[in-house]
């Protein structure tokens, strides 16, 4: 059980991490437009909104079908045959609130849950630095449409860093 468990994870979280990837690399398309730049901030975090709704979903029908899931257990807890519920546990666990109110009795589905929480915080940390990372640079809005520009950040600071050495 805690094999599947296991390949159950890596599954979700490679889904997860293309669905973001993909959302990314997508959302290139929105700095070859000429739009002012708060149009494009404002895109963007409605891009990666979206990708996360799209990455909690995953999880969610994984845990609506849980019951079927040999050696999962399923979730044992009021409301969970009702698909908001689980859509609503899924949103929780992904963002690392968690939810008092349903909870899971199955330790695989204990433990699926907390690694959903921490496949949140992971691709929700990389939209975060995607943003932040664009937004530090005037010329180089997104690392999406240069990656060279992530690269030109850490060697003026290495430079930068050297020269305060000396």
């Amino acid at each position: 059980s805690l094999m599947f468990l296991l390949m159950l994870f890596t599954l979700l979280l490679t889904l997860t991490v293309i669905v973001h990837f993909v959302f990314l690399k997508r959302m290139a398309i929105i700095f070859e437009t000429k739009w002012p730049q708060s149009i494009e901030l404002v895109t963007i975090i409605f891009c990666l909104f979206i990708a996360h709704v799209v990455e909690i979903f995953i999880y969610a029908v994984v845990y609506y079908f849980a019951y079927d899931i040999p050696g999962m257990g399923g979730p044992q807890a009021v409301g969970f045959e009702q698909w908001i519920n689980t859509l609503y546990f899924s949103f929780v666990g992904y963002s690392s609130l968690g939810a008092g109110e349903l909870t899971v009795v199955s330790w695989p589905l204990k433990i699926l849950y907390g690694l959903e929480a921490i496949n949140g915080l992971l691709l929700i940390a990389w939209s975060a630095c995607i943003f932040i990372t664009g937004n530090e640079q005037n010329t180089c809005f997104c690392s999406i449409r240069r990656y060279s520009c992530l690269t030109e950040m850490l060697s003026i600071n290495k430079i930068e860093a050297l020269n305060d050495k000396t």
